[in-house]
């Protein structure tokens, strides 16, 4: 996994884990902005910006 912001790996691979376990315990809603595709690969949806408009929205189960 790539580093999330000026994180280790480690460090980075620690925070996707608490904000995917935040959002199955405590459903909550997680909105994580980043260009970082394999980051984004850890969610169950992706919403992609270009130029301002959405330009695909991907659900995945």
């Amino acid at each position: 996994m790539n580093q999330l912001g000026n994180l280790d790996s480690k460090n980075s691979k620690e925070v996707i884990d608490l904000l995917k376990n935040a959002n199955q315990v405590y459903n909550q809603t997680i909105i994580l902005v980043t260009h970082d595709e394999n980051i984004a690969k850890e969610a169950n949806r992706i919403i992609t910006i270009n130029d301002g408009k959405i330009v695909s929205d991907i659900k995945y189960s």
